[in-house]
């Protein structure tokens, strides 16, 4: 069942950000007047919300239009001025196929959402649009920038969203406005999968700027203080949801910052640092040895530029999404994908040899691994042969690399030959060798 006309304040993420971008403080002295960007010059007038009037989608008589009071984080749009553009937005959407006793509605399964961006001494500027999706989710779904002066909305820039994406929220950025606006349309795609567009919005031009996608619902952009510096960075998520499949749960997680430069939002990459220690983190990172990153790290000291400021940052929060937990639903590739190769063969000894050689075995059933083998050996294999390249000594990766490739091909000449070097360094990997051998 479709909503009918209906409004909810965007909520600025930092409460005290929220003032940066001031709407207008009192009820307009006449009703607000909303106009088009290209309509003729007669405006369609929007009366107060606690008038009945007419339905702009089909003139019959309906109930007045709702406001729906937030009931944590104030807002930062006036009442009056957020119904009277969410009355507009939703008249201006197709109306559904199903009507109810009062008429056809807008084709909404959500309400409308109203920003304000910035003021200037002339205007006041927000951005709206109508979350969910809409019935026919092959309408464009537009999102609107409108200019308030004295008590007239004029519609001065719009997007239309055309992939089918559901609209979940509007995030804005004020501190980095500066009367050209910063923020995020989010929302989901499909199933489970999410996007996050930023736009930039100067007075007269909406541009779109970036587009960050994820294949999680979970979101695919946060903002987050990463440095305590007042300003939120872009945090885009960059994890693998399919190292098997989406629902197996086996994770390799991932994200990218983006840091604003001063004109733009710019990905921070780790790079190479003059300080030896965090140097040495950096090259263990570079090898997927997250485990030895974290040891490095310990001992690295107070930044002294802003690249290595960043680095830091980036490593930090790698560590602490790659450290295995409880919750993993493969605990031995979530071992793997840490660079701990000694706790990840530590599972492998609770099984004899014979439930490690075949992919039917004990051994993968209980590690969450059951019928994805050559998933599994394509994935050792790279983590591995990306630590060996780095540090040929490692026996451990040495080992899980020749066992995963007999996994797959029992007569494997390369997985033979590293088998075959670390064979006497532990009985263990003798029985192993032996077991895939005879198999």
């Amino acid at each position: 069942m479709w909503k009918r006309l209906g409004v909810y304040i965007g909520l600025c993420g930092i409460v005290v950000s929220c003032s940066g971008t001031p709407a207008a403080s009192s009820t307009p002295a006449v009703p607000a007047t909303v106009t088009q960007a290209a309509a003729p010059v007669t405006a369609t007038t929007v009366v107060a919300p606690d008038a009945p009037t007419a339905s702009p989608i089909n003139g019959g008589a309906t109930t007045p239009t709702t406001f729906v009071v937030p009931t944590s984080t104030p807002s930062n749009v006036d009442a009056i001025d957020a119904t009277a553009i969410a009355a507009t937005v939703e008249a201006g959407l197709p109306a559904t196929a199903t009507p109810d006793a009062s008429g056809l509605l807008a084709s909404l399964q959500g309400e409308t959402i109203v920003v304000g961006l910035y003021s200037t001494a002339d205007a006041s500027y927000f951005a709206t649009i109508a979350s969910g999706m809409l019935e026919n989710y092959e309408d464009p779904h537009p999102l609107i920038i409108y200019r308030k002066t004295g008590s007239t909305f004029t519609e001065v820039a719009r997007h239309d969203f055309v992939d089918y994406e559901y609209i979940a929220g509007i995030d804005l950025l004020p501190e980095y406005t500066n009367n050209n606006a910063q923020f995020l349309v989010w929302g989901g795609i499909g199933a489970h999968s999410s996007f996050s567009t930023r736009f930039a919005f100067d007075g007269t031009t909406l541009s779109k700027q970036a587009e960050y996608s994820s294949s999680s619902a979970a979101g695919a952009a946060e903002l987050i203080d990463l440095d305590s510096d007042g300003k939120r960075e872009i945090v885009a998520d960059n994890t693998d949801y399919y190292v098997f499949c989406y629902a197996c749960g086996v994770r390799l997680y991932g994200e990218l910052i983006y840091v604003w430069d001063g004109s733009t939002f710019v990905e921070q990459r780790i790079q190479d640092s003059s300080d030896p220690q965090l140097q040495q983190a950096i090259t263990y990172a570079n090898a997927e040895r997250w485990n030895k990153v974290a040891e490095a790290l310990q001992k690295v000291g107070t930044p002294q530029n802003t690249a290595d400021k960043w680095t830091i940052i980036q490593l930090e929060r790698l560590v602490a999404k790659r450290t295995p937990s409880n919750d993993d639903a493969a605990p031995f590739l979530a071992n793997v994908f840490f660079g701990d190769y000694d706790a990840a063969i530590a599972l492998m000894r609770q099984y004899p040899a014979r439930e490690l050689v075949s992919a039917e075995g004990v051994f993968f059933t209980s590690e969450g691994m059951d019928g994805f083998s050559d998933l599994v050996s394509e994935n050792v294999v790279r983590f591995t042969t990306t630590a060996l390249t780095q540090d040929e000594s490692l026996t451990s990766a040495r080992f899980l690399r020749g066992w995963a490739q007999l996994l797959v091909d029992p007569r494997s000449p390369s997985g033979l030959a590293d088998l075959q070097a670390v064979a006497t360094a532990d009985p263990f990997f003798t029985d192993v060798r032996n077991a895939i051998v005879g198999r």
